[in-house]
């Protein structure tokens, strides 16, 4: 137990000492004439009672009227009980449902404790505590808000289930901040396990913040390359695997070519350390296949999927200061793994092999690249397929040609701030023209190359649908026309799937099946894809598509758990068995006026 306010206390000293006081001090009485004495019996404690500081005597009223000040003293003390538990007056629980919370070093799996956690606390909640519950996964979500209705959070929390992706933790924080930050003594719990980037741009607020730690082991194996590049000796799958735990483990590898069996083999591998094996890749082949057999405790990095043709990936630079949405445009490709840099690195000017696929420049002129692509919006450069001659001031669009880039890219009504204006070098071809000059300028050779004139964020062309239709076919211009019968994604992206109708089914693993529509331009956003595995998308039953979801992260596959994690530039440490405390005042105040009673009671009997 512990006091709010202990400075309380010092009233008891003057309040007891009045009531002592009281029944020392002499009584004023009327001399009253009586016939005879003997009619009265004998009072003497009375006689006692008026002599002015006589010995004190014991009296029931006087300890029962010091004890109920007592009571109120303590009472307005503020005793406070210290209880195990998570939740507090107003709590908000976020819970990480990310791939590493599935790792089974306690059982069932970290994330079944978390949840477990969660209805522990819905059930011990008090009458006016309130409980809000926020779901941190690929895209976090309000599971229900705060509320004090336990049967209401019961149901929603069913709806809670794990995922085989990277975890949005930070911003599920931040939503927690927004929640309760304001609210003077609330509080956010994280359950997880802390496999997640440092949270930077955060602030409780008024909040306290809670990190419940999860799990125990860091033992796993698990597929962190899957490919296939063109060698002197053919076309060769690569394949590596990584031992995230302490010890040296042995596991058996098998490497499939569209689902037949090309390569097996049983390995050792050192702890933290990486072993890789390649193998010839068949001709014709689509997708290549890893399957780790291993006695670890994470089975959703035991799997992974490549596409075998050339052009199945593109690993993408984006040069410039930042744009978001050109960003969230080039992520919703499939194929992208996307890195940026707000100047082009010295290892990727001039001629020579790229780490890259295509670099896009955004806002900054472009330059010579090793790359075999290029991508450039608003800053013609030396190399680019046009020459700069001037600027445009609010240029209006004009007219497209027909050219696959322009397919289902509708520029009409497009407010543009302001433009280059050039004119067209070489064997370059003007796809779109505004009344000032070319707005998009395409180049197949030398190397191929996409001028815009414009910035996007000089325009409002990122609030169109046709934005990200324009850049998915940017990609496949400049990266090549790949199968569209095969994609392979991270578990969890977020991505553009192309209908041949206005509707189908994405059907998946852990009985995943979801309806989706086509929007402008044949194409629909799928977030569903959460689980490691194949999925197929069928239309009037029959399969027109098929996709391989694989998890392949550093961060989640190194499922040993944090002891602290960074929030906002602090560290919140894990804690085994958080408590909360409650006001104790309530029964002290009840027992008060009980002894009052009695107080009150006695003295009536007596007189």
């Amino acid at each position: 137990m512990s006091l709010q306010n202990p400075a309380a206390f010092l009233w008891l000293i003057p309040l007891a000492g009045v009531i002592v006081l009281l029944y020392l001090l002499r009584m004023r009485r009327r001399d009253v004439v009586v016939p005879a004495s003997f009619l009265w019996p004998q009072r003497v404690e009375e006689v006692r009672a008026n002599a002015l500081f006589q010995r004190l005597r014991w009296n029931w009223l006087m300890v029962l009227q010091i004890l109920a000040v007592a009571l109120l003293v303590f009472t307005l003390a503020r005793p406070q009980t210290k209880q195990s538990g998570l939740a507090g007056e107003v709590t908000v629980l976020v819970i990480d449902t990310s791939a590493s919370m599935g790792a089974t070093d306690v059982v069932p799996s970290r994330f079944e404790v978390a949840r477990r956690q969660v209805l522990e606390t819905i059930q011990a909640a008090g009458a006016g505590d309130r409980l809000a519950l926020i779901e941190a996964g690929p895209l976090p979500r309000v599971v229900f808000p705060l509320t004090s209705d336990p049967a209401r959070q019961r149901r929603s929390l069913e709806t809670v289930q794990p995922s085989d992706a990277e975890s949005d933790v930070g911003e599920a924080m931040r939503l927690a901040s927004a929640l309760v930050g304001g609210i003077d003594g609330a509080r956010i719990v994280l359950l997880s396990d802390g496999c997640f980037a440092p949270i930077d741009d955060f602030s409780p607020g008024k909040a306290a913040v809670t990190y419940q730690q999860i799990g125990r082991s860091s033992d796993n194996l698990a597929v962190e390359a899957l490919g296939a590049s063109d060698t002197p000796a053919g076309r060769q799958a690569y394949c590596g695997i990584r031992n995230y735990g302490l010890d040296a483990r042995s596991a058996a590898l098998t490497l499939l070519a569209d689902g037949k069996p090309i390569d097996s083999v049983r390995f050792e591998v050192a702890g933290g350390k990486t072993w890789g094996r390649t193998c010839a890749v068949p001709a014709g082949t689509s997708v290549i296949e890893a399957r780790l057999d291993a006695k670890d405790q994470l089975a959703a990095d035991n799997v992974g999927y490549a596409l075998a043709e050339a052009g199945g990936s593109l690993r993408i630079l984006l040069v410039g200061p930042g744009d978001f949405f050109l960003e969230r445009a080039l992520a919703l490709d499939p194929r992208v793994t996307l890195d940026k840099a707000p100047a082009l690195p010295a290892g990727e000017m001039g001629s020579g092999s790229s780490a890259y696929d295509i670099v896009v420049f955004d806002g900054v002129p472009e330059q010579p690249v090793r790359a075999r692509a290029v991508l450039t919006f608003g800053r013609a450069g030396t190399t680019s397929p046009v020459r700069k001659t001037g600027s445009l001031e609010r240029p209006r669009f004009v007219d497209s040609v027909g050219h696959p880039l322009m397919e289902g890219v509708d520029l009409d009504g497009t407010y543009i701030e302001r433009a280059e204006k050039v004119s067209v070098q070489g064997s370059a071809r003007v796809l779109s023209e505004s009344d000032g000059g070319p707005l998009v300028v395409a180049r197949a050779a030398p190397k191929r190359q996409v001028y815009v004139a414009f910035s996007p964020l000089d325009s409002d062309f990122p609030l169109s649908v046709s934005f990200p239709i324009f850049v998915a076919n940017a990609l496949t211009y400049l990266g090549g026309t790949v199968s569209q019968e095969h994609l392979v994604i991270r578990a969890g992206q977020v991505f553009q799937a192309t209908l041949p109708s206005d509707s189908a089914v994405l059907k998946g693993p852990e009985g995943i099946e979801v309806r989706l529509d086509a929007r402008e331009g044949g194409r629909s956003v799928v977030r569903e894809a959460t689980r490691v595995g194949e999925y197929r998308l069928e239309l009037a039953g029959a399969t027109t598509q098929r996709l391989y979801a694989h998890l392949r992260s550093e961060r989640e596959s190194n499922i040993e758990p944090a002891d602290q994690i960074r929030l906002g530039g602090g560290q919140a440490k894990a804690v085994e068995s958080p408590a909360r405390f409650s006001d104790f005042w309530r029964p002290l105040l009840l027992l008060g006026l009980v002894v009052l009673a009695v107080e009150w009671w006695l003295f009536a009997r007596r007189s």
